[in-house]
């Protein structure tokens, strides 16, 4: 098999079920992309879709880790925030008024707050990543996409499983869960984990840096009254501790006027950089949710309710440098009530419906310091005290009807208002006043800003089912994400809309032996808000118009039951056509980035992938490798080359043996294999005279094993 150790170069997207095997084909998943139970193959959107068997086979553990299996999402961070890209449509506000362009939600429940997202994968069904805006059936900002993270529910019978996870960095993950019928109608399922690594940065006096310490839990409840009623009643808890995400600042260097300096790309040099400030994460997440499903024949009503706490500390070195001084720390609590009540059709042919409201509200209350230690003391220059109020109502409606036996089309609407305000006092100083005194000038401000928005977002597609395997659609999307207000008296920005039209096709060939998909699309962006970083204050600005257009072709293929290879293309331009950040005193621009390509937003991106499994030693012996390719990509709308992720690959590999009769199985696996330094954030800032830069984890390894029953 020449071809195979060609095909071995390459890894993607996993898609089918981990039954696919055993059917002699790639095997059908069930998705709920559109709020409705259908086959991912039968949905007509761009979709991705990960199982448990392939996270673990691919590494997947939390939200960052997709992307190193997604070719269209691209994920960034700062302080510990996690900021996700789908087809060059993202968000890197992490303060206190920004808004995910991405929606990411949990069982149906929609998580505001960046820093919870990244939280641990564990006893999961599956993940859907949903590429383009979905402004018509999911909760708030969804301009880019939505992560939708579905837990494994509780079942009626005995189940569970056991994992250990020991890798360097003095790596030691352990999850499990145990699943139980408790009576007639009523089941349990408790699940746990617990993440643990020493800290990927070496850096020196500070010690340890971007270190993890992980421990969470959640307890489902699966009651079923009657025949036609099911309620879910979950809570789920997570401590997220360690040092949290370094900062490295690399110091500018500048040769007859031009800024030489780059961004690291030596795996040493990513890891081993001295701070003077040891950071800190200690970070609380709870997470209730109570779901009724009911049977009503025609249809299915269905209310879902939620409550999220987040009780957040983390400080860390803001300059990224051992000779500066400067300290940020964020202590929020936010508490977010959600509510949605919906009512679908249960039919799947003819006409087809749903309808339903939504209300979102949050309560955050923060207590912001910046800090310099010129003398190792540090000395407060700037605090912030906020009570921020998040408020949004929705109704929606989705239908579609079947022209035809072959032809069907489809139309949404949703109306959506939101409400923000901020009210609270700050005291103000220079960032480069001199404080060796122990003295910081500050000068009192008081905020009480309110603002609101509404628009109605809308769908509209056609879908033409060849056979029962192939299908084409296209389809017009609206998306929309509120707007928000800058600190210092800097202004408000406006909401930001995206039109985006598409094409696709989805097919399955020789006997559910190959599966080809094909997208194309077309985004008109206006009012863009896009994050700049003057001095140490993230500031938000609309661009004015941006044009993004691709193509995805995506190709599975599974020539035996013993084998499977995955290839994933996504080619992306991604432009400002319209982007001013300052004007005279005519109104003329002064300063235009206008040609600039969108930040995260690399041209090419690929993902592709091969497994085998050997019947040999009493059991299976599956190798996969994976690998992605990303092209060089912009960390800011600047477009500076201080700020430019190069071109790189990252390859996987791993080899899980399970012996035949059993339940157990173990893994051996290396991520990185290049050591590749990936850049997930890079702002070159004239306050510490660096760039201050995040990296994704280098070269890691290890061993996984489970045990089932």
């Amino acid at each position: 098999m020449g071809g195979v150790a060609v095909a071995a170069l390459f890894a993607a997207p996993a898609h089918a079920q981990e039954t696919a095997a055993d059917q002699g084909g790639l095997g059908e998943i069930v998705v709920t992309a559109q709020k409705r139970q259908e086959s991912s193959q039968k949905t007509a959107a761009a979709l991705e879709v990960y199982t448990p068997d392939q996270l673990r086979k691919t590494g997947v553990t939390d939200v960052s880790g997709l992307t190193t299996v997604s070719p269209s999402l691209n994920i960034g961070a700062s302080s510990g925030a996690a900021f996700l890209s789908v087809r060059g449509v993202a968000s890197r506000d992490f303060t206190e008024i920004g808004d995910s362009a991405i929606a990411v939600s949990i069982d149906d429940q929609y998580l505001q707050r960046p820093t919870g997202i990244n939280a641990s994968f564990y006893d999961l069904e599956r993940i859907e990543v949903l590429r383009g805006p979905q402004g018509t059936l999911y909760g708030r900002n969804a301009t880019g996409g939505a992560v939708n993270i579905i837990s494994k529910k509780p079942v009626d019978h005995e189940e569970g499983y056991v994992a250990i996870d020991a890798g360097n960095y003095d790596t030691i993950n352990v999850d499990g869960a145990v699943n139980m019928p408790v009576t007639d109608g009523v089941a349990m399922r408790a699940s746990f984990v617990s993440r643990y690594n020493e800290g990927f940065r070496d850096n020196g006096p500070a010690g340890r840096g971007d270190s993890t310490n992980v421990k969470g839990g959640r307890l489902s409840l699966l009651l079923k009254p009657t025949d036609r009623m099911k309620v879910l009643l979950s809570a789920d808890y997570m401590d997220i501790g360690g040092t949290g995400a370094a900062y490295d600042g690399v110091k500018l260097v500048t040769v007859g006027g031009v800024v030489t300096t780059r961004p690291k790309t030596d795996a040493y040099d990513a890891t081993h950089f001295d701070l003077n400030t040891r950071g800190v994460m200690d970070t609380q997440n709870l997470r209730l949710l109570g779901r009724v499903d009911y049977d009503l024949d025609f249809a299915t009503l269905t209310y879902i309710g939620g409550f999220v706490r987040q009780d957040l500390y983390n400080r860390w070195d803001n300059d990224g440098q051992v000779d500066k001084s400067f300290i940020y720390t964020r202590d929020e609590l936010s508490k977010d009530v959600s509510h949605e009540l919906r009512i679908a059709s249960n039919n799947s042919r003819g006409l087809i419906w749903q309808a339903g409201v939504y209300y979102f509200k949050e309560d955050l209350k923060l207590a912001n310091y910046f800090d310099l230690a010129p003398l190792g003391t540090s000395i407060n220059v700037r605090e912030y005290h906020y009570d921020v109020d998040t408020k949004s109502y929705a109704a929606f409606g989705q239908l579609s009807y079947d022209l035809t036996d072959k032809l069907r089309a489809s139309a949404g609407i949703r109306y959506t208002k939101d409400q923000k305000s901020r009210v609270g006092y700050s005291y103000v100083g220079s960032l480069t006043q001199d404080v060796t005194d122990g003295i910081a000038e500050r000068t009192y401000g008081t905020d009480d800003t309110h603002a609101s928005w509404k628009k109605v977002t809308w769908h509209g597609g056609l879908e033409y089912r060849l056979t029962n395997a192939n299908m084409l659609y296209a389809k017009v999307d609206s998306g929309y994400k509120s707007g928000g207000f800058n600190n210092f008296g800097l202004g408000a920005y406006d909401p930001e809309t995206l039109i985006a039209y598409e094409v696709g096709s989805k097919n399955r060939f020789f006997n559910d032996a190959l599966q080809f998909n094909l997208s194309g699309f077309y985004y008109d962006y206006k009012d863009q808000q896009v994050s700049q970083l003057v001095g140490a204050n993230t500031v938000v600005v609309n661009a004015g118009k941006s044009r993004i257009w691709g193509i995805e072709p995506e190709f599975i293929v599974a020539p035996t039951r013993d084998d499977r290879i995955d290839l994933s293309v996504t080619y992306l331009n991604a432009e400002f056509t319209d982007l001013c950040t300052a004007v005279d005193a005519s109104g003329m621009c002064t300063t235009s980035y206008a040609g600039n390509t969108l930040v995260q937003s690399p041209k090419w991106s690929i993902n592709g992938g091969y497994q085998h499994s050997f019947h040999v030693l009493g059991g299976e012996l599956t190798a996969r490798a994976q690998t992605q390719y990303r092209s060089m990509q912009w960390m800011t709308f600047l477009n500076r080359a201080t700020e430019r992720q190069d071109g790189y690959t990252r390859t996987d590999l791993s080899l899980e043996y399970k012996p035949d009769g059993t339940d157990l199985s173990i893994q051996a696996y290396v991520r990185n294999l290049e050591n590749s330094v990936v850049l997930t954030e890079a702002a070159q800032s004239g306050l510490y005279g660096a760039i201050r830069s995040q990296y994704a984890p280098p070269r890691t390894y290890g061993a996984r094993l489970t045990f089932r029953w």
